[in-house]
């Protein structure tokens, strides 16, 4: 993990997808600059572990999980992780949540992180196919 800058990853279970958050969250994020989850299933236990690793990693750039069956409430949880940020802000310039199932309630931990300041590289956002 060491020397890896993007992880690209698709038709991930639950399981796996916390595994690999966990793992990333060990390794301190290492060089990682660019995670995409693809059509995987992060309904619940991925979607907790990547607010975790989001929480607390300071490298990534863009975060992409582009139909990944996350849910209003797990989304809300983890947009929340990013408001919670302890250490210096987020590097990360864009954040792709499309046909994710969001809605209001990942809507409004979006407009929290962004008030909380703790994203000021970013650049854009999308969420199209959600609430």
């Amino acid at each position: 993990v060491e020397n890896l800058e993007e992880l690209n990853l698709s038709g991930l279970s639950d399981k796996a997808g916390a595994a690999v958050a966990m793992a990333l969250t060990r390794a301190g994020g290492a060089r990682v600059r660019i995670l995409k989850f693809g059509e995987n299933d992060f309904s619940g236990q991925a979607a907790c572990a990547l607010g975790r690793l989001l929480a607390s990693n300071s490298t990534f750039l863009e975060l992409s999980l582009f139909g990944c069956q996350i849910g209003d409430e797990a989304g809300a949880e983890l947009l929340q992780a990013l408001a919670r940020r302890t250490e210096a802000a987020s590097p990360l310039r864009k954040l792709v949540l499309n046909h994710n199932g969001l809605g209001t309630g990942s809507g409004g931990a979006m407009v929290g992180a962004l008030r909380a300041g703790t994203l000021p590289a970013l650049e854009g956002v999308w969420l199209r196919g959600d609430r």
